[in-house]
């Protein structure tokens, strides 16, 4: 079946304002890069600059990116992506500063919610070494998070990807033993870890394959899968926190978790470029769940003494 060419013209029209929105398809954008490339010498760079893995190439990137978006500015015109981001002001090497800033924050969250597991619940409770690992790959999550938003290249946005993805999945499983995984004393019963943990384990093994393996990074693709496991996730933990609302007084702390949390995602389905080019969309997410995070493991602590106290009552 033949296309008439008036409709190939009207969908042509469509799409080029959404190419042309990326501004390394400019003149402009090639021509400044060009220029800079040829004289850039490495061993010229700031010491800083070299620590964090900018090279003449991307530094010459990065410097045409934001002349060009700051007189955009200047002349009130839109401002434009290059290389598929936002320009951001670099600070001491780092990419983006907000970012950078607030995923330290947030793995400082994890820390202290760990030390507070550590601290109030007795290594004797079934799950305590269950949401210890768990807090241990937060750490490493917020970490790799730290580390691609201070300098992108392939290896640390493939990592930010996984790492967030394996906090999710493994919140998940987390729940799924929670909510079903104890006999009358209170321990686990074993072949929950494989009925769970296997099915995540190969979706993990899935997921990773498809952001490692592949020239270019499916974002879409990344984000589409967070947020269904992150909707599981919590749909599992509103059920069970409705069925226990009026026997678990800490229940509503999870409640607040699953709506801030819903709330705070909206920055990243709905993207802005930086207020005084520095804290964009996503930056603001990194920040919405600082309070989230001290808020998540309070609930876990209040949860893991709750239980503790409750089953040495059974058993005393």
């Amino acid at each position: 079946m033949k296309i008439p060419i008036s409709t190939v013209c009207f969908i042509t029209l469509l799409v080029l304002p959404v190419l042309s929105s990326y501004g390394d398809q400019t003149h402009e954008y090639r021509d400044c890069v060009t220029l800079k490339m040829r004289t850039c010498e490495y061993g010229n760079l700031d010491t800083t600059l070299k620590i964090f893995g900018w090279d003449c190439l991307s530094d010459s990137q990065y410097t045409c990116a934001l002349d060009m978006t700051e007189k955009r500015i200047a002349l009130g015109k839109p401002v434009l992506q290059y290389n598929g981001r936002w320009a951001f002001k670099r600070y001491a090497g780092l990419q983006e500063p907000a970012s950078v800033f607030f995923s330290f924050c947030n793995g400082f969250a994890v820390f202290l919610g760990i030390s507070n597991l550590v601290a109030k619940v007795p290594v004797t409770y079934n799950l305590f070494h269950t949401w210890l690992g768990y807090g241990i790959v937060c750490l490493v999550t917020w970490f790799v998070s730290f580390l691609f938003h201070a300098k992108d290249t392939v290896t640390t946005e493939i990592l930010d990807y996984l790492g967030a993805s394996t906090m999710v999945m493994l919140s998940l499983y987390c729940m799924l033993l929670r909510i079903s995984g104890r006999d009358q004393f209170g321990k686990i019963k074993n072949k929950l870890n494989y009925k769970y943990g296997i099915p995540i384990f190969l979706l993990w093994t899935y997921h990773a394959y498809n952001l490692g393996f592949y020239k270019k990074i499916d974002y879409g693709y990344n984000m589409r899968f967070n947020v269904f496991i992150g909707v599981t996730h919590h749909l599992l933990l509103t059920g069970w926190g409705l069925w226990n609302w009026n026997y678990r007084p800490h229940i509503k702390k999870a409640v607040w978790v699953i709506v801030f949390s819903s709330l705070a995602l909206l920055l990243e389905l709905f993207d802005f470029p930086p207020y005084l080019l520095i804290m964009d969309a996503h930056a603001a997410w990194h920040a919405a769940t600082v309070p989230i995070t001290v808020l998540w493991w309070s609930f876990i602590v209040d949860d893991c003494v709750f239980e503790f106290n409750r089953f040495k009552r059974k058993v005393v």
